[in-house]
C-alpha cells in the first residue's frame, strides 16, 4: 500500500514538473506583441516649425521618434513601426494609407508646438471627435457604433495618460486635452492621438527640444505612458 501510494506521489510530481517546464516556454511564444506606429511629423521640404535657423520641427520630431523606437524595443513584446525613419517627405495620404494597411494597435503622431507670443507653453493632445458619431440609428444598424465608441473612448484614455507624464517635463498652463478633427486621425478604427510637445517659440522650451537629453526625457514618458496604455 505504502509502495503503491509513493508510485503514485512520483508519478504525479513527473507530471507536474513537466507542466512547468512546458509551460514556460509556451507563455512566453503566447504573448503577444504589441504593434505601434509612431508618426514623426513633417520631412523633406517640410520643415514644419522653425525652431532655429537650421533645425525645424521635422528633425526634433524625428529625433524624438527614434528615441522612443529604441527605449519601448528594449522589451521583446513590441513591434515600433515609424511612419517615417529619415529626412523625407511622405504625404497625409500616404501615412493614412501606410496606417490602414498594417492596423496597429495604437496610432502617436508627434508635433512641435508654436505662436501665441513667447509666453506660450506646455503641451497640447489631441484625439478624435465624438462629433463624428451622428447617425446613431445607422450605426447600430451597421454594427458599427460599438466598435466606434471603443477607439474614441481608448484615444481619450491615451491622452489622459500622456497628459498625466508629460506635465512633468512640459507644465500645460491651461492647455491639455482638446477634441478635434486632424487630418492624420480621420477615419482611424484605432486608439489615436496627436501630442504637441512644447512650443518652439517659448525660450525656455525651445532649448529643452533642442537638446539631446530632454529628447531622451520625452521619449522615456512617452514609452511609459504607451505601456500604462496596454
Amino acid at each position: 500500500m505504502i509502495w503503491r501510494t509513493r508510485k503514485v506521489l512520483i508519478i504525479s510530481g513527473l507530471l507536474l514538473l513537466f507542466v512547468i517546464i512546458c509551460g514556460v516556454p509556451y507563455s512566453s511564444a503566447a504573448e503577444k506583441k504589441h504593434l505601434v506606429v509612431i508618426d514623426p511629423a513633417h520631412g523633406g521640404q517640410d520643415i514644419g516649425v522653425k525652431i532655429t535657423e537650421s533645425v525645424g520641427e521635422k528633425d526634433v520630431t524625428l529625433a524624438i521618434a527614434l528615441a522612443l523606437q529604441k527605449e519601448l524595443a528594449k522589451e521583446g513584446n513590441w513591434e515600433i513601426v515609424l511612419t517615417r525613419d529619415a529626412d523625407k517627405a511622405i504625404s497625409f495620404e500616404d501615412r493614412r494609407k501606410a496606417i490602414a494597411k498594417i492596423k496597429p494597435d495604437l496610432f502617436l503622431s508627434l508635433h512641435i508646438n508654436a505662436g501665441f507670443g513667447k509666453s506660450a507653453a506646455g503641451f497640447e493632445i489631441y484625439y478624435p471627435g465624438f462629433k463624428d458619431i451622428t447617425d446613431q440609428k445607422k450605426q447600430v444598424k451597421d454594427g458599427q457604433k460599438d466598435v466606434k465608441n471603443k477607439y474614441l473612448n481608448d484615444s481619450v484614455r491615451l491622452a489622459q495618460i500622456l497628459k498625466k507624464n508629460l506635465d512633468t517635463l512640459f507644465p500645460r498652463k491651461e492647455r491639455g486635452l482638446r477634441e478635434a478633427d486632424t487630418p492624420i486621425l480621420e477615419g482611424m478604427n484605432i486608439p489615436a492621438v496627436v501630442v504637441e510637445i512644447g512650443f518652439a517659440t517659448n525660450p525656455e522650451e525651445r532649448k529643452k527640444l533642442l537638446a539631446a537629453n530632454s529628447q531622451s526625457e520625452i521619449a522615456k514618458t512617452l514609452a511609459k505612458s504607451i505601456k500604462l496604455f496596454f
